[in-house]
């Protein structure tokens, strides 16, 4: 056997990922469902009131002029098949309040990235927006496989470096001028987490959203309260 033939049998060994496509997520707060053509106008009014250049700013595009722009994004979006996105709804068949995108997979490699998250107002900050995370990273590693998965922001975009963070995306460093941005060159923040660091957090993630750990809809512990005491006794088990 050449040294490329085993090359390519211990590529094909080690497995591919699976390609993101269309899919509906359940949780007790949310649930994920395939992007839409008429989910525009309802992300158009919820992120597009008060507040809505705050909520765009971070973003390569946006905010839209009207209605039959942003319709015109999100049937941009939909004809993207590099991209899946999937809104968010709080109430069943309810109104979209967001969306999240898997992008830039690299199957082979089990490599992808989650970005272009998009939370209107009433879902920022809430049990549902933490959740949707939840379902959306457990569905990564857990039914397509990856090993990989990789968060990206501006140096300036505070909000979502302490996501990546409370998320548990470990920090890989700044990539220099590695952006234009609405005309400005920008430094971007490259974070990820692997396969096997999912392993604790995934189940930390859980306990969090558990009902036990919340009372009048405040949380009791912090995802970062729980994740490390699962971390501490992880490196205190002998086995």
């Amino acid at each position: 056997m050449t040294g490329q033939e085993t090359w390519k049998k211990l590529s094909h060994e080690a497995g591919s990922a699976s390609r993101p496509g269309a899919v509906r997520l359940a949780g007790s707060h949310v649930g994920l469902s395939p992007l839409r053509l008429e989910d525009a106008e309802g992300i158009f009014e919820l992120t597009h009131a008060s507040g809505r250049d705050e909520i765009w700013a971070e973003m390569k595009i946006g905010p839209f002029d009207g209605i039959e722009s942003f319709q015109a994004h999100v049937g941009e979006l939909l004809n993207d098949q590099s991209r899946t996105i999937l809104t968010l709804r709080t109430i069943a068949d309810g109104p979209p309040a967001g969306w999240l995108c898997l992008m830039e997979a690299r199957p082979a490699h089990r490599v992808i990235e989650l970005g272009y998250v998009l939370f209107a107002p009433p879902l920022q900050r809430t049990i549902a927006a933490s959740e949707a995370l939840f379902l959306i990273m457990r569905h990564i590693f857990d039914d397509l496989g990856y090993r990989r998965l990789e968060w990206t922001c501006t140096t300036d975009n505070a909000k979502s470096r302490r996501a990546a963070d409370r998320l548990g995306f470990a920090f890989e460093g700044i990539l220099r001028d590695g952006l234009v941005l609405k005309g400005r060159t920008r430094d971007i923040c490259m974070y990820s987490m692997l396969a096997r660091e999912w392993a604790l957090v995934g189940p930390a993630f859980r306990a969090w959203l558990s009902p036990d750990n919340f009372s009048e809809g405040r949380q009791i512990r912090s995802l970062l309260e729980i994740r490390g005491t699962s971390m501490h006794v992880a490196q205190s088990d002998p086995g």
